[in-house]
This record gives structure tokens, sequence and C-alpha cells, in this order.
């Protein structure tokens, strides 16, 4: 990458290790003898082994196969200390803080009380993003004194392992290879003032001995359109279906047993097909005024003479300092990778049909 190129924040993710300590997550904790069960009753995809520390990425969806919330399932804090206990079950849904208000309506409806509670949790969300990061965790385990149950060089993408951090129970997850590599901790700070901020420093104090740098939702929103991951508000909500959005093998199961929503689903994937997919999208000219300005905006196939029809929507944009003016939208079926098409509203600026993530090319 061009020296110069970008934040330096986004390049300290890239290049090292960037720490993001807001991305306006919310960590809902699910408890109760029947917790698993209603859990993967709700969930798209199966959840039988976050018990054991093996999280998961799900979509909650309507009876009509829309997308209520896209969501981790994880095991709680503590979930190793507590293995094999008889009892209460909790597992934490960490979603997008957007689809929180949805959520919490669509677990009012469908969690029945008698087998599980639920409520919004006070836990933070510290991500390390980059090369170095299991690297900047040792660096702060050992400033801190503190130590995981396992190393996080052990864990397989979405695994999970406990910590204790001054007495508070913790949880370490590895990060998919699709979100970037790197770990997210959750940390409950409930009762504990000013001992949020504490790890904050102590965070950043580890990722700059390991020569990284603190980065911002700005870099992560590019960060995740280079990596092709739709989000709750942008390319997902109750207008979408769940295959719509292309994550079919990180948020779908089709052996598990019934969950709601399962019959649109099947039936759109033995029987049938969707109508639009989530594409790439590429343009000239190269300008980060436009790129942002794009988004909303309708696409169609170019016409001299105006009349063509919408075949898409931009759902997302922004300038990439690797690849230039880059975004996600939905386009009909019918339009193929390599097409170029035009916005409605911003004539000029040809958009080429790419497949998803960029990082891949």
């Amino acid at each position: 990458m061009p020296e110069g190129s970008g934040s330096a924040g986004y390049r300290a993710v890239v290049e090292r290790v960037g720490l993001f300590s807001d991305l306006r997550r919310a960590v809902v904790a699910v408890s109760g003898a029947g917790a698993l069960r209603v859990v993967n009753g709700l969930a798209s995809n199966d959840v039988t082994d976050v018990p054991s520390g093996r999280g998961v990425y799900s979509f909650l969806l309507d009876r009509r196969g829309r997308v209520v919330a896209d969501l981790r399932i994880l095991p709680a804090a503590g979930f190793e200390r507590d293995a094999g206990d008889a009892g209460t079950e909790t597992v934490w849904l960490d979603a997008p803080g957007d689809a929180l208000p949805p959520l919490m309506d669509h677990l009012r409806t469908y969690v029945p009380p008698m087998l599980a509670g639920h409520r919004e949790t006070s836990v933070s969300v510290h991500t390390l993003i980059g090369p170095r990061a299991a690297g900047a965790l040792e660096h702060w385990e050992a400033a801190a004194e503190v130590s995981c149950v396992r190393q996080p060089g052990e864990l397989a993408p979405l695994e999970a392992t406990t910590l204790r951090i001054n007495g508070i129970p913790a949880l370490l997850v590895c990060r998919e290879e699709i979100e970037g590599a790197g770990f997210d901790l959750y940390v409950d700070h409930t009762g504990r003032a000013g001992e949020g901020q504490r790890l904050s420093r102590q965070l950043e104090g580890a990722v700059t001995r390991a020569g990284g740098a603190a980065a911002t939702r700005g870099d992560w929103e590019i960060l995740r359109l280079e990596r092709g991951l739709p989000v709750f508000g942008s390319e997902l909500g109750a207008e979408r279906l769940a295959q719509e959005a292309g994550q079919d093998d990180r948020a779908i199961s089709f052996a598990k047993g019934c969950f709601t929503g399962q019959e649109v689903v099947a039936r759109i994937h033995y029987r049938g097909h969707v109508n639009r997919h989530l594409r790439g999208l590429r343009w000239t000219p190269n300008t980060l005024h436009e790129a942002r300005d794009l988004v909303g905006a309708e696409l169609r196939v170019p016409s001299d003479t105006g009349g063509a029809k919408p075949v898409g929507l931009i759902t997302s944009a922004d300038y990439s300092p690797r690849f230039g003016p880059i975004g996600l939208g939905y386009l009909r079926r019918e339009i193929a990778i390599g097409a170029v098409l035009e916005s409605i509203g911003h004539p000029g600026i040809a958009l080429q049909v790419t497949e998803v993530p960029f990082t891949c090319k």
C-alpha cells in the first residue's frame, strides 16, 4: 500500500494491528434451563456446540424469511469454569447496535418465560484486527497480568476462551477469516466505574508496542466493504430475504431442525431462487465525494433513451485506499458479473459489477 494512503488506523489494520473500542455492538444474554433450545429454535444456524465454546454467526428471521438481526451466538464469559454444571444455561447474542430494537422485540415475542429470560447487558466489545493481533494480546496479557484458559493462537475461527480481568470474567473470541484476522474481547464492567477506560488504555498500549494504532468506525466501514460483509441497516433488514445477502455458508444450516423462517429458507434453497443478489461495485470517476453520494442510488443497464428500468440499488459505498471507490448493492439475478451499469441519478459514472470480497482480487 502506498505511503500515506488511508488513515493511520486503516494502515495499522492492514499491515500490523488496529484496535477498535467502539463498533457499537449490543450483547444480549439469554438465560434459563431451556436457553439453548430456545435460541436454536430461532437461529438459522446450528447452535449445538456453543456451550463448548464454538460460537456461530447466524440470522434471526421472521416467518417470511426476512432478517430480524444478524448476530454472533456465543457462550457467556466463564463457560469453561462452569462446564458441566447443571441448571441455568446462558448464551450471549452479539448484534449490531442498530439491530437491538428489532432483536429485543423478536425475543419478547418468541422466548417463552418458562424456558428462558433475556436482557441487554453492559458488555463492551474491544476488537483487535491485523496480522499482529495475537502478538498485541500477548503484550497485554503480560502487562495486565491476566491469562486465558486457552492461548489465542490455539483458537479456530469463532472459538472462544475465558479469562479474568481484575476478577471480572471476560470472553475472548477468534474472528472469522472473512472478518479479518484478529480477536474480539468481551468484558462486562457492570458496577465497576472506570474499569472500561482502564482496559482501553491497557489495550492501546499493547497495540502500540506491537506497532499498531487505534482505529475508527470509518476505518472499519472501509475494511468491511473490502471484505464484502453486509451489515444491518444497509444490506440486512426487514425488507431482505436471508439468502439475498450471499451468507448461506456462514449463517444458515440446512441440516438442523426447525427454526423460525425455515420454511421460506428451505423452499428457496431446494426449489427456487432469490431474485436479487448482493454484489460488489467499482466505478469511475475516482473520487471520494461521489463514492459516498452514490449510497441509495438506483442502477440501470445503460440506455441512450433513459427509459431502462432499475435493476438494482447501491446499499453502501466508500473510498478504499487499496481498491479505489467500491460499494455493495443488490442487483437482479440476471445481471452478470462484469456487467457495466449506470446510476439513474448520476450520469457519467460507469459501475462495473464484481464478485466480493475485493480483497481476493
